[in-house]
């Protein structure tokens, strides 16, 4: 019985995890504010990706580029500038 709990313990509590991770990703809202700068801070990530970076580093980088290019996607649908 104590094993069949601790199972099902584990299962609610990954699944709170992902539908945290999931909400938190969703959580920008375009704004003029939010959106001012997207595209220099792209610029600034592909800047440094041309100088090298480590394995880790790259994959923080392209996480950082792939929300980046959500974020102006969003934006510009919303008809925020993103420069």
């Amino acid at each position: 019985m104590d094993k069949v709990l601790h199972i099902a313990f584990l299962c609610c509590l990954s699944l709170l995890t992902v539908s945290i991770k999931a909400h938190a990703k969703q959580a920008f809202t375009p704004s003029e504010y939010a959106c001012n700068g997207i595209d220099k801070k792209i610029e600034n990530i592909n800047s440094s990706m041309r100088k090298g970076y480590t394995a880790s580093q790259g994959e923080r980088y392209r996480e950082a580029l792939r929300t980046l290019k959500k974020k102006r996607f969003s934006c510009k649908k919303k008809g925020y500038s993103v420069k």
